[in-house]
């Protein structure tokens, strides 16, 4: 939240942030000598307008610089030129959002990137808008925006949780809200004023003075999507196989036929159909559904390139194996495990066999985990798989059939190859390929290394579960149909919270699934995280694999499940240990060979065999640009949590110092979840091993030094505070980590109001004031910042002089008042208050400290009474 209230999103108040993302204007001196850049104002409007308006008739010049100086201050909301208030307009482009939104997406896409200093501005504009809609209290809670790519709206509620954010889609589906929703420009009149400082002169350009945006603690992760491909982006395939069906009656039932597109190979496409249009599931273990019935499909894009905010990405969406073909011949579908990739190349399967008839390509699902040393000949393997499923094609044939380029050949799980026989496939592939290179070629794989052996295949990453998609999940499953109410509750949370809170598992179809699951027999999943983490465990152990057929892959370590976590778990927390997430093959085996666990087995195992596992089998971790990495983080953690868990009570409060000298930070801090799932798995022994002799050493420092004076050394020994403007402002946290979880944990926490703190010159850090960032090209008045005077350039300072003073951050340190007290009685004082937040979070915990001991005392003589 910005320190402004009540400020309105319209028209004009999103203008004006736009031109403070706008890029870099064309230096004075090339527009004197008569070049223009195309990024004034007027041109920036008008092409804003065109955005909802194709149609709209650009304006004289001189004309359309007032009225855009006009709709920006807020002055005005319709007029010659200006169509926001015409109901046609606005219905049209509400059609056009709700039916042909690519069309309008690409629109906002060309604008954006013309426009928009995307890399360096992207991030602040989208959090200016997010806390701009979160102060506007004329926007309700469910409103709606179409925010999303998939025309599916989200509210203002769930919306100001997202941190994953696609630009362009967010900023159509406000422009969107503006004009159909917020016609009246007029009501940002305030917001506008409230943003801006006059000039020194009549004449002098307004200041932009807001620090809208540069407050936030909100982290935004964008996703900048690539119009050059428009032509493929947004092609929505059919559904279902009627186009390409006849029905017939046999006996009393109805069935259907593939339509005969030659008669050589009717027989193969509908045996083929027939095998694949059915798929048993961890939720269907009974009996096969339809694949249809409950598949979800994901998006797949292509990394274009990145930076250190942004990222570029190619997306297709609703994927077919037509936009596969537009793209290459030649495919790697990369996705982590549980994503869907299996699924996928069903899907392709079967959309091949529905659109035979314009493709004329024929397509073989190979499945790679059954790919074996005895394999030599890639033809003869693939036409065994081929005439198994049709029987009146000689391989004679099937051979012209390569050569002609007449197949789609799917592999699915490269991963699933045994590493020993990896090097084997990929010579006789890489052979088999370059012969037949006609034909199309697509391979499944969880992400290992850079894909080298595969130089001439382009790789697509399958990208994860948005919300709407994983809600649509949720309602194909049919899940205790017994009991509808245990799905309802669980879509309900999963629309409102979970989603946001658990996005690691939500937008994962396999997790997903697996923490529906959970909820149904802990029906409040945030509350037993480490329970869920469990599942997920055994999801990707047993689960997973039972899925996929008579398949099931055995450990190479030879350990069960349970003996194999144990293992892991030492792993994770000897990696956590030394802050390791990821692994060279040496640093690997550094850790393995000091497992102490693994000298507890009779089985003997090799590090080969433990990665082997830890990839392969229970895909835990992969293999990328020569490191191991933890297929989620959270996975570490939580065996981390696990390994501690089960260590004796006496070491529990070496493992609480341990959290507490490695200043992890803050509860929650960079979403490290190792104590919180720790405290929940044994939260009793952690009270009475970890919480009781940290507080009770606090305490009786405190009590032999100077009481609550030694507490705020020891707890806040350094406080800051702000005076005037700034960027943002301070939250003094503990500089323990344990005090930290504790006083969050258990809502003992109170937040620090420094308003009331006297000035000292002596204590500045830092002096704000504003500068114009674009002074090298030309005074713009929306270019006015709050900078750091110091960060200012000297040549700005030299031509312009140093900016006035309007903001200072300030920070003490507790012991440095204490040391000369007859200096600032004033602070020690507020200090010193009984009603200031420090001193009565002292109490509450002292507080804290006797509950937790006197519940740790038996209070009767039967036995029972010691439990």
């Amino acid at each position: 939240m910005t320190k402004y209230e009540n400020q309105r999103l319209c028209g004009g108040t999103f203008f004006v942030l736009l031109q403070q993302a706008k890029k870099q204007r064309t230096s004075q001196r090339k527009k004197i000598g008569g070049d223009t850049d195309g990024l004034s104002e007027p041109e920036m409007l008008t092409q804003l307008i065109r955005v909802a308006y194709p149609e709209y008739k650009e304006a004289t010049k001189d004309s359309f610089k007032t009225i855009t100086s006009s709709y920006k201050t807020c002055r005005i909301a319709s007029g010659a030129y200006l169509p926001f208030k015409k109901l046609d307009i606005q219905s049209a482009f509400d059609v056009q959002i709700k039916n042909h939104y690519a069309q309008s997406l690409i629109s906002m896409s060309k604008f954006t990137n013309f426009f928009i200093d995307v890399n360096h501005r992207g991030n602040w504009l989208v959090v200016a808008l997010l806390e701009l809609i979160e102060s506007d209290n004329s926007i309700s809670d469910d409103d709606l925006f179409y925010i999303e790519d998939n025309v599916v709206p989200i509210n203002k509620k769930a919306m100001l949780k997202m941190t994953d954010i696609k630009f362009q889609s967010f900023l159509l589906g406000l422009w969107h809200f503006i004009v159909t929703k917020r016609p009246d420009n007029n009501v940002g009149r305030d917001t506008f004023n409230s943003w801006h400082e006059a000039g020194n002169t009549k004449r002098a350009p307004r200041k932009f003075i807001s620090d809208i945006g540069n407050k936030s603690n909100r982290t935004i992760r964008l996703q900048i999507l690539d119009h050059s491909n428009e032509r493929k982006l947004f092609e929505i395939p059919s559904t279902g196989l009627n186009q390409h069906l006849k029905y017939k009656l046999k006996g009393n039932t109805m069935s259907a036929e593939i339509l005969k597109p030659t008669e050589d190979f009717s027989i193969y496409l509908q045996n083929t159909y027939d095998k694949y249009s059915c798929i048993k599931t961890l939720l269907y273990s009974d009996q096969p559904r339809k694949f249809y019935d409950f598949y979800v499909c994901n998006n797949v894009y292509q990394k274009i390139n990145s930076s250190q905010n942004t990222y570029l990405q190619k997306y297709i969406f609703n994927t077919t194996i037509n936009d596969l073909i537009d793209y290459s011949n030649f495919i790697i579908l990369s996705g982590t495990g549980g994503l869907g990739k299996s699924m996928m190349m069903r899907h392709l399967l079967l959309d091949a066999i529905k659109n035979y008839e314009k493709i004329n390509r024929i397509p073989i699902f190979i499945s790679l985990k059954d790919f074996s040393e005895n394999i030599e000949n890639f033809v003869e393997y693939i036409y065994a798989l081929f005439n198994s499923l049709d029987g009146e094609i000689d391989i004679s044939k099937f051979e012209e059939l390569l050569c002609n380029g007449d197949l789609i050949l799917l592999f699915d799980g490269l991963d699933e190859i045994n590493s020993s026989l990896r090097e084997h496939f990929e010579r006789n592939f890489s052979t088999f390929s370059d012969k037949y290179s006609k034909n199309m070629f697509v391979i499944s794989s969880r992400p290992f290394g850079n894909f080298v052996s595969f130089n001439r295949f382009t790789v697509l990453h399958l990208e994860a579960f948005s919300k709407v998609q994983a809600l649509e999940l949720i309602d194909k499953l049919d899940f205790r149909s017994d009991e509808p109410a245990i799905k309802t509750n669980f879509r309900n949370e999963l629309n409102n919270s979970l989603y946001w809170s658990h996005r690691e598992f939500t937008q994962n179809p396999l997790l997903l699934t697996i923490m529906l699951l959970t909820y149904e027999l802990f029906a409040e999943v945030p509350s037993k995280m480490h329970v869920f983490y469990h599942e997920a465990y055994l999801a990707l152990s047993q689960k997973h694999d039972a899925s996929k057929g008579a398949f099931k892959r055995a450990l190479k370590t030879g350990l069960t499940s349970d003996r194999f976590s144990d293992n892991f778990a030492e792993f994770c927390a000897r990696t956590y240990r030394d802050e390791k997430f990821e692994l060279t093959d040496i640093e690997f085996t550094k850790y393995f060979e000091a497992l102490a666990e693994r000298k507890k087995d009779v089985i003997q195992f090799d590090v080969t065999d433990f990665i082997h596992d830890l990839v392969s089998n229970m895909c835990l971790m992969y293999y990328e640009s020569g490191k191991y990495h933890f297929t989620h983080r959270s996975f570490q953690e939580y065996f981390c949590a696990l390994f501690f868990s089960k260590q004796k009570d006496k070491n529990l409060q070496h493992i609480g110092a341990f959290f507490d000298s490695k200043h992890i930070g803050t509860f929650g801090t960079y979403g490290d979840k190792t104590f919180y799932m720790l405290y929940d798995m044994i939260p009793e022994k952690v009270e009475e091993y970890i919480f009781i002799p940290f507080l009770t050493n606090l305490f009786n420092e405190c009590d032999n030094g100077n009481g609550y004076w030694t507490f705020l050394e020891n707890m806040y020994p350094v406080i800051s505070y702000e005076s005037g403007f700034v960027p943002d402002s301070y939250e003094n946290t503990s500089s323990s980590f344990m005090y930290n979880f504790i006083v969050q944990s258990k809502n003992l926490h109170e937040i620090v109001d420094t308003s009331d703190f006297p000035f000292y010159e002596e204590f500045i850090t830092d002096e704000y004031g504003y500068y114009n960032e674009n002074w090298l090209y030309e005074f713009e008045p929306e270019s006015w910042v709050l900078s750091d005077l110091n960060d200012i350039e000297l040549e700005y300072k030299r031509e312009f002089g140093v900016p006035d003073i309007e903001g200072y951050y300030l920070d003490f340190s507790i012991k440095g008042i204490l040391e000369q007290k007859e200096s600032y009685l004033e602070l020690l004082n507020v200090l010193n208050d009984d009603e200031f937040a420090l001193k009565k979070e002292y109490n509450n915990v002292r507080k804290y400290l006797g509950k937790l001991i006197k519940e740790q005392t038996a209070t009767g003589k039967d036995l029972f009474d010691f439990f």
